[in-house]
């Protein structure tokens, strides 16, 4: 079996082929292809990988998007359009206009999707005249993105994978003193978007017990949600939510702190020194986030294979999952996954707060899709305004103007 992964001269990578490496045997995977326009990174990662993995499973680069998907079962899409200094141009130009400055949310998520969607269109037409695989996307944003392709491009073999859901689930079981086997979580939402609303643990609900073993919440222990929230509105909420319910506070402290994507390209540089050079992965990786990462991809591929099924959390349709929702809706929720199938798990409804939420930003995330399939000037601006990041009407243009010159979107 052979897995290809676009997008392969990340920094990501030789965390994702530690994944891969644990699941060899479980799946029959003896070749992992390596794909990226930027052909210097890709070498050295190339290097790296072959080094690290010291002939256990084959390596191989391809220069042709098509000859790397052409044979293989899986696709693993972790690229970023626009590299790092796009995501710079996320985070500072939202930032002029006194907005959240964030690469997957509000302006700056606006911004990344409309450079994400013209390579995801291209690279799904060409797998689908080339190849028979699944594909797994990391891509950000990731919801957005698996909107697009399950409801636009019409491409079921898809689904989006975020590496928030699982560390929710260890953090929870470490916190119990639990196996990560044993929690089954009651949560749904759209991607950096999420809500949970009970906890499991086995057949017990332990929801409140949770509740008041956390601080902040379990999706992020540092986070600037307080306890006393969730406690008020039942709910655990997603980190990303700070930057709904805490707007004006958290422009602040953007506004005073170096930009994120600065901070990650001073971390690759030093990175790719070590995988020049090195044979094994680095210790300190995780300062460059994406903790878990390698474990979310590598059991998910898994059990995509096996026939056995186990329950991950992903990106997917709805379909009655949550039974207050539309069943077209992509989101993320839990789903039994075997023989290359994705099999959304019935909750019943969810919190009306939260279906006023998901609500909103799936009008935001359609308008903004129908916009780039138009080239449609009007409708890009149509979705900055009802994103609740979004700017008011006066400055809109304005900001629509930096956002095109900045990017070069094709919008009349």
């Amino acid at each position: 079996m052979r897995v290809s992964v676009i997008g392969a001269g990340s920094s990501y990578t030789p965390e994702l082929l530690k994944g891969l490496k644990e699941i060899e045997k479980d799946t029959g995977l003896e070749e992992i292809c390596l794909y990226d326009i930027n052909e210097e990174k890709l070498g050295v990662i190339e290097g790296f990988s072959k080094r690290y993995l010291k002939g256990e499973l084959k390596v191989v680069s391809e220069k042709n998007f098509d000859d790397c998907v052409g044979n293989a079962s899986y696709v693993i899409f972790q690229f970023r359009p626009g590299g790092l200094e796009g995501r710079l141009k996320d985070e500072t130009i939202p930032l002029k206009y006194g907005l959240i400055g964030q690469e997957t949310t509000g302006v700056g998520g606006f911004a990344m999707a409309m450079r994400v969607f013209p390579v995801v269109e291209d690279y799904i037409n060409r797998i689908e005249k080339v190849s028979n695989a699944f594909v797994i996307n990391f891509t950000n944003p990731s919801g957005h993105v698996s909107e697009f392709v399950l409801n636009y491009l019409n491409f079921d073999r898809f689904v989006g994978l975020c590496n928030i859901p699982i560390n929710l689930i260890k953090a929870i079981a470490d916190l119990l003193d639990a196996s990560m086997d044993d929690i089954f979580l009651k949560y749904y939402g759209l991607n950096h978007l999420t809500f949970l609303e009970r906890v499991y643990l086995g057949n017990r609900d332990v929801t409140d017990e949770v509740m008041e073993k956390v601080k902040y919440s379990p999706a992020n222990l540092d986070s600037d949600l307080p306890v006393d929230l969730m406690k008020t509105l039942g709910l655990f909420l997603n980190s990303y939510l700070k930057y709904y319910l805490f707007e004006r506070e958290t422009v602040k402290k953007l506004e005073k702190a170096t930009p994120r994507a600065k901070v990650v390209m001073k971390i690759e540089r030093d990175l790719f020194k070590e995988y020049e050079s090195s044979d094994e992965i680095p210790k300190d990786l995780m300062r460059r986030g994406g903790s878990m990462y390698s474990t979310a991809a590598a059991l998910l591929l898994r059990d995509l294979h096996g026939s056995t099924g186990r329950i991950h959390i992903v990106n997917t349709r709805n379909s009655g999952a949550v039974s207050n929702i539309p069943k077209d809706y992509v989101m993320e929720v839990p789903s039994l996954t075997k023989g290359g199938k994705i099999f959304p798990v019935s909750m019943g409804e969810a919190d009306p707060f939260a279906v006023a939420f998901i609500h909103h930003i799936k009008m935001y995330e359609r308008i903004a899709i129908e916009a780039y399939l138009k080239h449609s000037r009007r409708l890009a601006l149509k979705a900055l305004l009802l994103h609740p990041l979004g700017p008011d009407y006066d400055f809109a243009e304005s900001l629509l103007d930096d956002l095109i010159e900045a990017n070069g979107f094709d919008l009349k």
